[in-house]
């Protein structure tokens, strides 16, 4: 394990930099795809962590934080470098308040600016082109099914939601949006007036939990006691003052501040962001506990990277953890490892108080508690993997190979349902004549339940890219067991219309004069 605490930050940057190359086949030309560097960078981060009162009487969301219960919440730590002490300190100072009550998660930044500008006027622009100020919520700490919030000093907003990292293939909803939402923005200073200095910004927000609660998979207000990950973002680009104006420098990058750093440029890593542990007790009463399965979550972690990086080099999954070179600390919890098909699930055994809890992560990072269902899903979800890849090479025949061969498969969609596998088949041609036209489909979402020894139901949502325009929605699927193996026997599928643009991914190629390969 990678830690250096006591090492000057340039000694630091350069022993995890050698760490990288002794622990890398990928190239460092290539940073998005250097899985175990990521790691090494990454496994010495400690989470940061914060109490979050409730509170008695709401603060008005005016941009202000003079309210009495802001004055009564503690600030959280000055942010960093988002690699952390590798990076010199933030050069200007950001830092940030919570609090809750039944309605309402609150948010609270302070962003120290000389010179306060942003040019952004339309909501669900891409905000970080200006200077901005983000949060990340993923309730159950699962890596998945989270929330990001984007806003500029206009007060301007971008809201989305990833069912899952980009690294993972995730893809972002642009179309999601937070009914209910309250946000201002104070500047103490003048906006977009170079010809003074200002002092900062503030941003007040209050996040509904109704809006949280559909992707929490858990009490949404919170329980006292209850933790949920959560980070805070400052995009700062580098600017000068021409004939009168604000503009960034060319071909320089920018700056990435956080509150709890994720180790490498790369926000959408939620195993390493912040945790948020919610109390009903009076203000600066309660301590902060830690995570009693943080060590078996960064064993599985470690595995997850090595097993990524192991499948970079060989093109398919190591068969036994002697094959993915782990450390002893995540040896010593005697992880087990199974692989099937494209996919694979590791599991470890984490001691949390009197109680031995079960934990286990996928190929695409997913990282929960297991439960009995666990397996069956991984077989499900297998079929799924199945038949999306024939679809996407336009293999009809394939793709319906899942399907019950009965005159009673059902299929509802649209209000209509419709019986019969070979009705199925054909209603499916019509809808998809061409292989431009079926595009490429994903899943993500998903959810299985047993009913029974030879029944299960998945819930689930579909993506289809495509052009002119892609499509998506949710789904239900009923299989049973029959002779042979699980078939569908009933799909109910729901169309969604797609407002997602063309969002640019944090982990694509960095742009010419940036270090990041973060944004474009």
């Amino acid at each position: 394990m990678i830690c250096l605490p006591s090492l000057p930050r340039d000694w630091k940057c350069q022993l995890a930099f050698l760490a990288v190359l002794l622990v890398g086949h990928a190239a460092l030309a290539e940073p998005a795809k250097d899985w175990a560097g990521d790691w090494a960078r990454m496994q010495g981060i400690v989470p940061r962590g914060y109490v979050c009162y409730r509170t008695a009487h709401p603060p008005k969301i005016d941009g202000r934080l003079d309210d009495d219960a802001w004055r009564r919440a503690t600030w959280t730590e000055d942010f960093v470098d988002i690699e952390g002490d590798c990076r010199p300190k933030p050069r200007l100072r950001t830092r940030a308040k919570m609090l809750w009550d039944a309605q309402y998660f609150y948010l609270a930044v302070e962003l120290e600016e000389p010179h306060v500008w942003a040019t952004l006027t339309k909501h669900d622009s891409v905000i970080f082109n200006d200077n901005d100020c983000e949060f990340f919520i993923d309730p159950d700490g699962d890596n998945h099914e989270y929330y990001e919030f984007e806003i500029n000093a206009l007060n301007t907003s971008w809201d989305l939601f990833l069912p899952r990292p980009y690294k993972d293939g995730g893809r972002a909803d642009n179309g999601w949006e937070i009914p209910g939402l309250k946000t201002a923005v104070h500047v103490d200073g003048t906006l977009n007036d170079p010809s003074d200095r200002d002092n900062g910004w503030t941003v007040e927000i209050a996040v509904p939990w109704s809006a949280l609660r559909e992707f929490a998979h858990r009490p949404a207000p919170p329980r006292d006691g209850d933790r949920w990950r959560v980070d805070f973002s400052r995009v700062e680009w580098q600017h000068q003052i021409v004939a009168g104006t604000d503009q960034k420098i060319p071909n320089t990058r920018e700056d990435n501040w956080v509150w709890s750093p994720t180790g490498i440029v790369d926000m959408h890593r939620p195993e390493r962001w912040g945790y948020v542990q919610f109390s009903t007790s009076p203000p600066g009463t309660v301590r902060l506990q830690t995570d009693p399965t943080q060590r078996g979550r960064d064993a599985l972690m470690q595995i997850y990277y090595h097993q990524k990086a192991f499948e970079e080099k060989h093109a398919r999954w190591a068969q036994s953890l002697d094959q993915l070179g782990l450390d002893r600390d995540t040896l010593d919890l005697k992880p087990t490892l199974k692989t099937a098909g494209g996919r694979f699930r590791a599991t470890v055994d984490i001691q949390a108080g009197n109680e031995t809890q079960a934990w286990s992560v996928r190929q695409d990072s997913r990282l929960r508690r297991s439960n009995p269902d666990d397996e069956l899903s991984d077989t499900l979800e297998n079929i799924l993997s199945q038949q999306s890849a024939d679809w996407n090479r336009g293999d009809l025949d394939g793709f319906m190979e899942h399907y019950w061969k009965s005159d009673d498969l059902t299929f509802s969609s649209g209000g209509r349902t419709t019986r019969g596998w070979q009705t199925t088949k054909d209603n499916y041609k019509l809808r998809y004549p061409t292989r431009e036209r079926m595009g490429q489909l994903t899943f993500d979402g998903i959810e299985v339940t047993s009913l029974g020894d030879s029944a299960a139901l998945m819930l689930g949502r579909w993506h289809l890219d495509r052009d002119p325009a892609p499509v998506g929605g949710n789904f239900s699927l009923i299989f049973r067991r029959i002779v042979g193996g699980w078939v569908i026997i009933h799909d109910h599928t729901s169309l969604k219309k797609d407002a997602e643009a063309e969002i640019p991914q944090r982990t694509s190629a960095p742009a010419a004069g940036s270090r990041s390969p973060r944004r474009p």
